[in-house]
């Protein structure tokens, strides 16, 4: 499905927890992929947009400081992803999709769970039916 060797589909068994319980398993197509990364763009756009507003206002209160844009902004290309499908408990097809910059150990067949690193690490879940995004997380922080 996939020629990029960045991207994987995991089993469902490798779905964080507090998603399992209260979904099934399923299958993906290529045209639930498509969704999928029109869902990601959206969600990473109004990501960064808010921080470049951020960094906008730090730059201005810290003209000193040597941070660049890019150690506040999610680039989609340069991550690896782990996706993970499921139906959760109304029947929508969701996406759980996890990023991080360099691969981890297997990551191709486990879940990578990792803990610091910026915006190095990232998780989103999205809802193909509804179009909505939910528990978006970068660096284990809720934004």
């Amino acid at each position: 499905m996939f020629s990029d060797s960045k991207e994987t589909i995991l089993p469902f068994s490798e779905l964080p927890v507090r998603y399992r319980l209260q979904s099934e398993p399923r299958s993906t197509e290529d045209s639930d992929m498509e969704e999928t990364e029109s869902l990601l763009i959206k969600a990473v756009s109004a990501f960064n947009e808010k921080k470049s507003e951020d960094f906008v206002t730090f730059m201005t209160e810290n003209p000193a400081s040597d941070w660049a844009q890019t150690d506040l902004f999610i680039e989609l290309e340069r991550y690896y992803r782990q996706y993970i499908p499921f139906t959760n408990d109304k029947g929508n097809r969701c996406v759980w999709v996890n990023f991080f910059c360099r691969p981890v150990g297997d990551w191709k067949n486990f879940r990578v769970h990792v803990e610091g690193g910026g915006v190095c690490f990232f998780s989103i879940g999205l809802n193909l039916d509804t179009g909505k995004r939910f528990d978006f997380f970068v660096n284990e922080k809720k934004v």
